[in-house]
């Protein structure tokens, strides 16, 4: 049986109006909407300057590899957390701030960076430990719909 759980990702950048719907359509394959519990997106719930944030519940392993495969091929840095099954996975926060490989941190049920005993082990310095807690506050920039290409 598979675990499912709850799921946020918060998308930002700047996406062209030509590749709109197509994130629409991706957000309704995948079960996300802008309000937890709430009805399929729609145009009018993307708010001017500020990220798109989409959430779902009943996730089969907290995974939305679909959109979040569309925010990477289309330069849309996000920032997408998923609850914990216990006894088969902890929560996480995985980043991508626009290049890079995505970066995956253990989190808790509030989204926050938390570092297990082994994550810790392998730190050399407060310095790092810094490093890690800034990283994973990653926050995306506004989701910008910019004019789509006219061919």
């Amino acid at each position: 049986m598979t675990d499912r759980v709850s799921v946020s990702i918060t998308i930002g950048g700047e996406l062209s109006a030509d590749l709109l719907d197509n994130l629409i359509r991706i957000a309704h394959k995948e079960g996300l909407t802008a309000e937890w519990g709430g009805e399929p997106l729609d145009h009018s719930d993307l708010a001017e300057e500020q990220p798109l944030k989409l959430f779902a519940h009943e996730v089969a392993n907290g995974e939305i590899h679909d959109i979040e495969d569309f925010c990477c091929e289309n330069d849309l840095p996000f920032l997408r957390w998923a609850g914990a099954a216990p006894g088969a996975f902890p929560a996480e926060i995985v980043i991508w701030p626009g290049e890079g490989p995505r970066r995956s941190f253990t989190a808790d049920d509030d989204g926050n960076v938390v570092l297990t005993a082994a994550e810790l082990s392998t730190m050399t310095s407060m310095e790092a430990i810094r490093e890690h807690f800034e990283a994973g506050t990653y926050e995306p920039p506004a989701l910008r719909i910019i004019a789509g290409d006219a061919g």
